[in-house]
C-alpha cells in the first residue's frame, strides 16, 4: 500500500501572502470555498497574524468575520493559521501573556482548528503559553523549528528544538523554511535526524521556492520521511511562495505516493484564481531563477524587491549589495537571529541604517530589545560590544527569563478603562490596532460578499448563495 503524504492548501494565506502582499479579499474566496472543502486536503491554511493585520490596515475587513465566513464555507476541513509565539506580527509583537492566551483561544473559538506555531529565534520557551492556549481550548498544534543558515544552525541545534518542542506537548512538528534556503541535499540528511527525537508525531516540511529549489527540496523531504508539506494553487505559487499543488500532486503519484487530493478540484481551483488574478491585474507565480546571493543574505523574496525600491527612491539603489552584505554582519552581532517574521524586516532596516549612516550610528529599538533579550535567547551569544552600548545607553540590563513574564498581565485593566465591548473579539481588535484603523473598518460596513470585478457567473452564484437576499435586480 502507498504512502500516504498529507498535503496542506495554503493558497488563501501563504499563497496571497507571498505573491499578493496578503490583499486578496473574502469575495476573491467564497466561491471556491466549497471546491477547497471537498478537495481532501490535509488541511486549509487560511488565516494568521499578517492577514489580519491586513483584513483590518488595507482591505477594511473584519478579520473575525472572515473567520467565520471560511469555516461556514468549508466545514469538513481543518482549518490552520500560522502565528508568532510571542504575540502579533505587526505593532503587538511582544503581548502579555493573558492577552496572548484570549487571542489563540478566541481563533479556536472561531473556526481554527490547527495553530502553525513558529518563533524567530527557535527559542523553544516562547511556546509555551500558545501551546497550552491552544490545547486549552481545543486546538492542535504545528510547532515550527526555523530552518537557517548560520555557525550556530547545526544540525544539533535543529535537533535539540525538535526534541524540546515534543516535550511541550507540540501535536507535529515542521521543518520551516521562510527564505527558501533549505536544498535537497540537506534535508536528505537534516529532516530524518529531527524526525527520530519527534517522538512518532507527524512531521511536515515547509520550504518555499525563493531559490527555485522549493519542489525538489519539498519531495526530496518526502522521500526522506516528510508527512506532509504545504502547497498554493498555481497562481499564487512558485516565486515566494509555495510549490503548486497540481504539479506537487502530480510528482508525488508518480513517485508512488497517495495524497488523497482530487486533481479535479485541483484544476477548478487554479482556473477560479488564474481568473481572479487576471480581473484584478494580479500577479501570478512563476518559478524563480537560482540567485547564490539569497544563500547569503537569506532576505525573504518580498522584501528584496521593497528594499530595492526603497533604495532607489532615495538614488541609492546601488547599494543594495552592500545592504546585503551587512544583513551578515548584523545577523551574527545578533546572535545569527534568524531572518523571518517579525525579525527579517527589524534586521534588514538596522542593515539599511547601517550602510547610510554608519554602523550602529542609528539603531531601532527593535534591535536593541533583541539584544537586552526582550524576545528570547538567540541561537548564539550577541555581540558583547553591542550588548555593552546598548545597555550603557538606554540603562537597561539584559534578561534571562521568557520575554513574556516581563510584561504584566493587561486584560482586565484595558476591559476596565475601554469598554464596555461587545465582545471579546471586539475587545482584541481594540487592543491590536490604532483607532484610526478601526474608524475606518466600521465607516467602510459590512464586509462584501461579492467581488465586485468579477463575471456575472461568478456574481450570480455568490448572490444566490446569500440567505438574506430573495431577489436582485442586475443593471447592464
Amino acid at each position: 500500500m502507498a504512502r500516504k503524504v498529507a498535503v496542506t492548501e495554503t493558497t488563501l494565506r501563504d499563497g496571497q501572502q507571498s505573491m499578493w502582499a496578503t490583499r486578496m479579499t473574502t469575495a476573491m474566496m467564497l466561491p471556491m470555498l466549497p471546491v477547497l472543502d471537498r478537495a481532501g486536503h490535509d488541511a486549509i491554511e487560511c488565516m494568521g497574524t499578517a492577514i489580519m493585520d491586513s483584513c483590518v490596515r488595507y482591505l477594511k475587513e473584519d478579520p473575525w468575520e472572515r473567520l467565520r465566513l471560511l469555516k461556514a464555507g468549508m466545514p469538513n476541513t481543518p482549518l490552520q493559521m500560522i502565528s508568532i509565539c510571542l504575540g502579533f506580527s505587526v505593532g503587538k509583537a511582544l503581548m502579555p501573556d493573558d492577552v496572548l492566551d484570549l487571542y489563540l483561544q478566541r481563533c479556536c473559538a472561531g473556526g481554527i482548528d490547527r495553530f502553525f506555531l513558529m518563533d524567530g529565534l527557535n527559542d523553544i520557551r516562547n511556546f509555551e503559553v500558545p501551546i497550552r492556549a491552544v490545547h486549552k481550548a481545543g486546538g492542535k498544534v504545528l510547532g515550527a523549528v526555523v530552518y537557517s543558515i548560520s555557525p550556530a544552525h547545526t544540525d544539533e541545534h535543529f535537533v535539540q528544538k525538535t526534541r524540546e518542542l515534543h516535550a511541550l506537548g507540540a501535536d507535529m512538528l515542521v521543518l520551516k523554511d521562510p527564505n527558501g534556503v533549505l536544498t535537497p541535499e540537506r534535508v536528505r540528511t537534516l529532516l530524518p535526524a529531527m524526525k527520530a527525537v519527534a517522538g512518532g508525531r507527524p512531521f511536515y516540511c515547509h520550504s518555499h521556492c525563493i531559490t527555485g529549489l522549493g519542489p525538489a527540496t519539498n519531495l526530496e523531504a518526502v522521500a526522506a520521511g516528510a508527512d506532509g508539506i504545504w502547497t498554493a494553487t498555481r497562481a499564487l505559487a512558485n516565486g515566494a511562495s509555495l510549490p503548486a499543488t497540481g504539479s506537487m500532486l502530480r510528482h508525488l503519484a508518480e513517485a508512488g505516493y497517495e495524497t488523497g487530493v482530487d486533481p479535479a478540484a485541483t484544476a477548478e481551483i487554479e482556473k477560479h484564481f488564474y481568473a481572479v488574478a487576471e480581473r484584478h491585474g494580479k500577479p501570478v507565480g512563476v518559478p524563480a531563477e537560482y540567485d547564490p546571493s539569497v544563500y547569503r543574505h537569506q532576505m525573504p523574496g518580498g522584501m528584496v524587491s521593497n528594499f530595492r525600491a526603497q533604495l532607489e527612491q532615495l538614488g541609492l539603489g546601488h547599494r543594495l549589495q552592500e545592504v546585503f552584505e551587512e544583513i551578515q554582519v548584523v545577523r551574527e552581532d545578533l546572535g545569527w537571529a534568524l531572518m523571518v517574521t517579525p525579525f527579517s524586516q527589524v534586521i534588514g532596516t538596522q542593515a539599511m541604517l547601517n550602510v547610510l549612516y554608519g554602523r550602529y550610528k542609528v539603531t531601532l529599538k527593535e534591535v536593541e530589545q533583541l539584544v537586552l533579550g526582550y524576545y528570547g535567547a538567540p541561537p548564539a551569544t550577541v555581540s558583547a560590544r553591542l550588548l555593552d552600548e546598548v545597555s550603557n545607553r538606554t540603562g537597561i540590563r539584559p534578561i534571562t527569563e521568557r520575554p513574556g513574564l516581563t510584561v504584566e498581565p493587561v486584560l482586565e485593566r484595558f476591559r476596565r478603562d475601554n469598554g464596555p465591548f461587545a465582545s471579546d473579539e471586539e475587545m482584541l481588535l481594540e487592543y491590536l490596532f490604532m483607532p484610526e484603523h478601526l474608524q475606518s473598518l466600521r465607516a467602510a460596513g459590512p464586509l462584501s460578499l461579492t467581488d465586485s470585478a468579477g463575471s456575472i457567473v461568478d456574481l450570480v452564484r455568490q448572490v444566490a448563495s446569500r440567505k438574506d437576499v430573495r431577489q436582485f435586480h442586475l443593471v447592464m
